[in-house]
């Protein structure tokens, strides 16, 4: 070779001379590279897409480059043989299947490129729904699209593209679901008050997107469940407590992601007691949008608690007590402490059928509903309630049952319980406390006692 046409070599490589210096610039190519068509990011390409749209479209662009870049040239874009395909990806430890003719459609992949023309767009347009559909009945199996491209005239580099459709269904979900506690009242806080539920989508809303936002059946359903669960101590929230707005029709901004909801609660039209509002989604305005099954429903828990009751220790009387270990009566107002707890008689342990161990409370006025937290022992909860009973009375000697609690109680040394809101037929002015059993035994069969830590009641 000549030595200029070895120094053009070098200035091709290097970039440091003008191309112009090259008397025979083709000849330092093979003629294969005098005109090359290629795929522009060939190899495997994912694509996301959604199915609030029925087809997605994957743009191809195929370009025409070499020392004779500015010739004509053909070219076709064609899918590759499942066959060959399939061997391609045992070859290479690929896992995918191959995507059948029926799911999509090439556009302008016959090509024609004129001397000017450096590269032709080449449109694949994807059946998303039914690719969805495809993969869902198939355990989520991968699909892919493989084409290659070829030409008559031309060299053909980068040849082979694989579309990997990744079809995805926007879903609407609640940020906050199950159960939670929304609101509390008492008789001399706000009579009104609004509680804000947040729905959020994965991507920015682009279609009008409208949902609603209902106490239909199915929220129905999960509040009976959840409240079968747990001793059915909640009443479902009556429809003249609370005010959705625009009927519980929700909109979301466009490009929002989310979008949210006012919900106003008066407790007026409530009794005292503990209440949930359940609330599902329901109808997105758009095909393709999918609610979220595990953000679809909210349990909101509503408490309309009655006022706490200011206790001492001469309205309490038990039918067993234990002098000198604790402080008596006192021990259940004096507050949490080593040695400040009431105990049962545990040295002449006294058994009663009907009410096992407890304790009577004198109230300062008549109240209705009530409900109670005490802590055991703060040392140890040897002796903790397991199985309790309240009963209400007008004059202290006749007595009904207002709740029977036998799971859910606290066992450990220092731990609270707070028991559900329970409403008498009339006023009562008597309290007992009934204790029929506890980790020491059964005070109604057996010889046993309890203690306690603390007692607090509250009542109107």
């Amino acid at each position: 070779m000549k030595l200029h046409h070895i120094f053009g070599a070098a200035c091709v490589l290097g970039g440091t001379l003008a191309l112009s210096s090259c008397e025979k610039y083709d000849e330092l190519f093979p003629e294969q590279y005098h005109c090359v068509l290629n795929i522009k990011d060939a190899g495997i390409r994912n694509i996301e897409l959604y199915t609030t749209e029925a087809e997605g479209a994957v743009s191809i662009s195929v370009m025409k480059t070499g020392s004779k870049g500015d010739v004509p040239a053909n070219g076709t874009i064609t899918p590759m043989s499942e066959a060959i395909f399939q061997e391609y990806c045992n070859t290479n430890g690929l896992k995918y299947a191959y995507l059948p003719a029926e799911y999509y459609t090439l556009q302008n992949n016959e090509m024609q490129f004129s001397s000017q023309e450096r590269y032709k767009p080449v449109n694949t347009v994807l059946k998303t729904r039914e690719i969805l559909q495809l993969q869902e009945s198939h355990n989520g199996q991968a699909y892919a699209l493989p084409l290659l491209l070829r030409s008559s005239e031309v060299s053909v580099n980068d040849s082979l593209l694989i579309i990997v459709p990744q079809i995805k269904a926007p879903t609407i979900g609640l940020t906050n679901s199950g159960f939670t506690h929304a609101i509390s009242f008492s008789s001399k806080g706000e009579a009104k008050q609004a509680y804000t539920l947040e729905l959020t989508l994965p991507i920015p809303n682009i279609w009008g997107l409208k949902c609603s936002l209902a106490c239909n059946e199915e929220a129905v359903a999960a509040f009976n469940k959840y409240n079968s669960q747990n001793g059915n101590r909640y009443k479902q929230l009556p429809s003249n407590a609370y005010t959705l707005p625009e009927n519980g029709i929700v909109t979301f901004g466009n490009e929002a992601t989310t979008a949210s909801v006012d919900i106003a609660i008066n407790r007026a039209s409530l009794e005292m007691g503990e209440y949930i509002l359940p609330l599902s989604i329901a109808s997105p305005t758009v095909e393709g949008v999918e609610i979220n099954a595990a953000q679809k429903t909210v349990l909101l828990g509503v408490t309309y608690s009655p006022d706490k009751l200011e206790l001492k220790a001469s309205q309490f009387k038990a039918n067993s007590i234990a002098e000198g270990d604790g402080t008596g009566y006192a021990g259940l107002v004096d507050g949490l402490g080593s040695g400040l707890h009431f105990h049962s008689n545990w040295s002449a342990p006294v058994k009663d059928a009907t009410y096992g161990n407890y304790i009577d409370v004198t109230l300062s006025a008549p109240v209705q509903s009530i409900k109670l937290d005490y802590w055991t022992r703060f040392e140890n909860g040897n002796a903790a309630p397991t199985h309790i009973k309240l009963f209400a009375s007008t004059n202290g000697t006749e007595w009904k049952e207002l709740g029977d609690i036998a799971s859910g109680l606290p066992t450990g040394g220092n731990q609270q319980y707070s028991s559900p809101i329970y409403r008498a037929e009339q006023p009562f002015s008597h309290f007992r406390f009934a204790v029929l059993e506890s980790a020491a035994g059964s005070m109604t069969n057996g010889s046993a006692w309890f203690n306690l830590g603390e007692l607090v009641l509250y009542g109107n």
